[in-house]
């Protein structure tokens, strides 16, 4: 009696298990790279929040009651460049003014953070 023992797999099995690890690998790699993406989007988002938070700070700190219109300047958050579009309105009562702070990265025209207060006469 002969008993054919078989050891190892076949060509077939191996190359069914690389086609299996192959499309795991991948799918692992994109959720890695969609959760640095999103990561980085919340990092500037954060960042862009504080710029608009520090502008409004300073107006509030200076006690400024800024006219109706537009001003717009630059500000750096931990080594990025963002750049501020500050819109100040009349409001129904003269002794409040709304004060919109829009931020962007420098050079884009995509939103990062949008900011509204208002601020009062005596700057409280």
């Amino acid at each position: 009696m002969i008993i054919n023992k078989r050891h190892g797999f076949t060509l077939v099995e191996v190359l069914l298990a690389l086609a299996i690890l192959s499309v795991a690998l991948a799918a692992t790699m994109r959720a890695t790279a969609m959760a640095t993406t999103s990561a980085d989007e919340v990092k500037l988002k954060t960042y862009a929040t504080w710029v608009a938070q520090n502008r409004i700070a300073e107006l509030t700190a200076r006690r400024l009651f800024p006219g109706s219109g537009e001003q717009s300047g630059q500000a750096t958050m931990a080594g990025i460049n963002f750049q501020w579009q500050q819109t100040t309105n009349d409001t129904p009562n003269v002794e409040f003014r709304k004060v919109d702070v829009v931020v962007m990265l420098a050079g884009e025209t995509h939103k990062r953070a949008v900011l509204t207060a208002y601020l009062t006469r005596g700057g409280s």
